[in-house]
């Protein structure tokens, strides 16, 4: 009933969670979600394949999760930015800029480290990055609700950002790469909420306000997609000729 309700509600959510779950359960029945050979051999970013033309494993570890906490911690936060993110962008928009952002993510990891890497947590923080480019273009029709909104999601995310510094086993850079992803694709991309007047012809004429979200054309949307694309490939060629 509930997981129905939700692809009902915000398809893209409930399309993401139910390809995580299925991933991982495929990961535990054939060796371990934590064994690295079995991530390795499922898609896990690894920087020495990844720099021979196995691009697609900056892709496939979105979905991969190295054991159950790592899958809950993850799905929780889907859940706490996913809806709304939906909501405001639309699904398909939506999962695109999830999807590069979880790529960024996990460029940044080939870029910094070796281990093997994978996780949701590139998507995650782009999705929070995203959140807020939101509501600072929108910060003067928001008022103090959307303020107080800013700078709670600033103190989220700076301490995950603080906590991810000072643990061992946590791949910051991929948090970072996901991040700043989403507040640069928030700032082209996110829509903007203007104010429509409407006539009422009623006893007495009122003006009546309603605010609606401008989105942004489909052709800025396909040149961002594709100047995403083009940066992305230059980056993995380059971070392959320079460390691998």
């Amino acid at each position: 009933m509930f997981l129905g309700y939700k692809l009902k509600e915000n398809p893209a959510i409930g399309i993401i969670l139910i390809i995580n779950l299925f991933y991982f359960l495929l990961l535990e029945l054939d060796g371990g979600s934590k064994n690295w050979l079995t991530l390795v051999a499922w898609g896990a970013k690894e920087g020495t394949l990844i720099s021979r033309g196995e691009y697609w494993r900056l892709f496939s570890p979105i979905f991969m999760h190295i054991g159950f906490f790592h899958l809950i911690s993850n799905t929780i936060g889907i859940i706490i930015f996913g809806p709304i993110m939906e909501k405001i962008f639309g699904t398909n928009r939506f999962i695109i800029i999830y999807l590069i952002s979880g790529i960024w993510g996990n460029l940044f990891s080939f870029f910094s480290s070796y281990a093997v890497g994978a996780g949701a947590s590139g998507a995650l923080f782009g999705l929070a990055g995203l959140y807020a480019a939101y509501l600072y273009i929108n910060r003067g029709n928001l008022g103090s609700s959307g303020r107080e909104s800013l700078i709670g999601l600033a103190w989220i995310i700076g301490i995950n950002l603080i906590f991810g510094f000072t643990m061992n086993g946590i791949d910051n850079s991929a948090h970072l790469g996901g991040l700043i992803s989403g507040w640069v694709g928030g700032l082209i991309l996110a829509p903007k909420i203007i104010s429509v007047f409407s006539l009422e012809e009623d006893s007495m004429p009122v003006h009546i306000e309603r605010r609606v979200l401008n989105q942004k054309s489909m052709m800025l949307w396909s040149m961002y997609i594709i100047v995403n694309i083009c940066l992305i490939y230059f980056g993995v060629n380059i971070i392959s000729s320079a460390f691998y």
